[in-house]
């Protein structure tokens, strides 16, 4: 039931590097696990740490009503997306997971690098809110991919930093959520699952807190390039390395 030494390890410097850099946990550690021991039981592995890490950046920052209203219709869709992302994990063969993941969390990381900014067009917030809702909450659901496409769609809002990221901690909670009911649903978040991501919270929230507790002691610039450089070897060593047939 005990995560192996190595896991254990793995998920508690993605917490580390979440709470003393702002580095996103499950962006970080699911193509680091995949590449141990497959995407899908990564994902597994990861749903209840990810669940408490995300309930405590939501819940810390808090989110004003109005805010939160606007959101509503994002949410929505992707709660619909959350479900939709899990049961496409559930269904999907390693092959297509591990060529999946990685190549989204590379993606993710040269938009990062280019330092272009995607701005929806806003005139139709309707559509977009949809469209950004269902994507985010899919990707979420799939592999805890789903904050990047949240903060293009809230910076084309005008959302401030602050509230920017205090709204994508609200979504990503709702879609988590939505990623465990869906995964103990359908079976495939077991009693043995269950009890190994539940184990691992332990070092996760252990990771996390004392990375807040040494934050603001990385400069930034050098959190934000650590960050880049460890999703970019993570999601190559899951690409080389990740095992790609059934178990």
């Amino acid at each position: 039931m005990w995560p192996s030494w190595d896991i254990t390890l793995l998920v508690f410097a993605a917490a580390f590097l979440e709470g003393a850099a702002g580095i996103d946990f499950g962006l970080l550690a699911t193509p680091a696990l995949g590449a141990l021991i497959g995407v899908r039981d990564s994902v597994l592995t990861l749903s209840l740490p990810n669940l408490i890490l995300v309930a405590i950046r939501a819940i810390g920052g808090g989110v004003p009503a109005p805010s939160l209203k606007r959101l509503m219709p994002f949410l929505g869709a992707g709660a619909a997306g959350a479900a939709v992302g899990v049961l496409t994990l559930i269904a999907s063969p390693p092959t297509f997971l591990k060529w999946s993941v990685g190549v989204l969390v590379l993606l993710f990381a040269v938009y990062s690098i280019s330092r272009q900014r995607i701005q929806l067009d806003m005139r139709d917030e309707t559509f977009f809110t949809y469209l950004a809702g269902f994507f985010a909450g899919g990707l979420s659901g799939f592999s805890y991919a789903g904050n990047p496409v949240s903060i293009m769609y809230l910076d084309s809002t005008g959302a401030g930093r602050a509230r920017m990221m205090r709204l994508t901690y609200t979504g990503a909670l709702v879609f988590a959520s939505v990623q465990i009911a869906v995964l103990s649903g359908s079976g495939a978040l077991g009693a043995f699952e269950s009890a190994r991501s539940a184990v691992s919270i332990l070092p996760a929230v252990a990771g996390f807190l004392l990375g807040r507790l040494l934050r603001g002691r990385i400069p930034p610039a050098i959190g934000f390039t650590l960050g880049l450089v460890l999703m970019i070897a993570a999601a190559l060593a899951l690409l080389i390395f990740g095992p790609s047939g059934w178990k």
